[in-house]
């Protein structure tokens, strides 16, 4: 090591297992900016050998325990919360832009009221995937939700998603958050709620740091992690009760506090709903309706909405095969319904799991010049 390097104030915290594939790039897009650390879960491929040779410490365990401990085994081996002011959790498949760390603590620096944040998330979209629906569709829910809502919530300063692919947290906050096991399927979900219920700070969204993750190109996988990401969301809300604007809070004199971030949540929640139940409500509406409404109206606005809404995407996001993708996106769209559904009754079945266990769609290998692609 060369001891007149200054020391960076920042970790690069990476948990995975078999991603040799893709561990490789994720390390060198990081590198630069801070101290890089893997924790190989069991891996049975070449992840640790990949990862050193990018220039990354490792841990490598022959047995694995799911992300939540992989993570808690690092944090503890390296000393990382007590050597670093931050802490940035990225999946062994999230390339970060040259200025991504530095973006985001400056950021957090100035605003010590900031636990955790999070940029920009985009996804690879490379050329052989071009025409695939599922990356085309996860590409367009990123753009639209991240430009809207998260956007707008920043503004308020009530975001309510930490994204568990690409997160800068402060290091104290996460030493919390990791001395326990996160009982619900996705851990972010799980601290987040913490984040709130403890009051260690807020959430905040830097739009103009930018990230690239590989999302799932088989349809199967696409549903078991769409369906996964909302069960461990539906479990937050109920485990948490997030949500509810009036909290218990003993420090307080009436024994309760107002919650803006849960007004945010409530308004989402109302918004889900509908959205979830639409493709059950439509035909007895259209049936209700047929008298004074021809019923091929509504299949016909949904669809025509839903088109208007992907050109502007298409427009936004540079690619305008997107439109020509449209059909296959707003039927996606409809099966995206499904998934809540089936999360719902996920979550009510299994409010909570035993652990965190890996479950990681097929992915396509990330090319070295992956990161390049943060130039405009």
């Amino acid at each position: 090591m060369d001891k007149n390097r200054e020391p960076k104030r920042t970790a690069v915290l990476i948990a995975c297992k078999n991603g040799e594939a893709t561990v490789g790039a994720v390390v060198r897009s990081a590198i630069t900016q801070a101290d890089v650390f893997v924790v190989s879960d069991g891996s049975t491929d070449r992840t640790a050998a990949e990862a050193r040779r990018t220039g990354a410490s490792v841990l490598s365990r022959e047995v694995s325990g799911g992300k939540p401990d992989a993570l808690r085994a690092a944090v503890a081996h390296f000393g990382i919360t007590e050597r670093y002011e931050y802490v940035v959790v990225l999946d062994d498949d999230t390339t970060i832009d040259a200025e991504y760390v530095e973006r985001i603590t400056r950021r957090m620096d100035a605003d010590p009221r900031i636990a955790v944040a999070s940029g920009r998330i985009e996804s690879v979209w490379n050329h052989a995937q071009r025409w695939n629906p599922m990356v085309a569709m996860r590409a367009f829910m990123y753009w639209s939700y991240q430009c809207t809502i998260k956007r707008g919530q920043n503004a308020l300063r009530v975001v309510n998603v930490i994204c568990g692919a690409n997160s800068v947290f402060r290091a104290a906050v996460f030493a919390e958050l990791v001395e326990d096991d996160a009982p619900y399927a996705i851990d972010d979900m799980y601290w987040l709620a913490e984040i709130v219920r403890r009051q260690l700070g807020r959430v905040e969204y830097v739009h103009d740091a930018r990230s690239w993750t590989i999302d799932p190109h088989k349809f199967g996988d696409w549903y078991r992690q769409t369906v996964r990401w909302s069960w461990g969301q539906f479990q937050s809300i109920r485990g948490h009760r997030l949500g509810l604007p009036i909290q218990p809070d003993r420090t307080r004199r009436l024994r309760m506090r107002f919650s803006w971030f849960d007004v945010a949540y409530l308004a989402l929640l109302a918004d889900w709903l509908p959205y979830m139940l639409e493709p059950l409500a439509i035909v007895p509406v259209m049936i209700f309706a047929s008298s004074w409404i021809n019923p091929l109206w509504f299949p016909a606005f949904y669809f025509g909405s839903s088109l208007v809404w992907i050109s502007i995407g298409a427009v936004a996001m540079r690619k305008p095969r997107l439109v020509l993708l449209a059909p296959a996106i707003i039927a996606l769209d409809l099966v995206y319904r499904v998934t809540m559904m089936h999360a719902t009754v996920k979550a009510i079945r299994r409010p909570r799991v035993a652990e965190c266990r890996w479950d990681s769609p097929t992915r396509f290998d990330l090319v070295p010049e992956a990161p390049s692609q943060s130039a405009p």
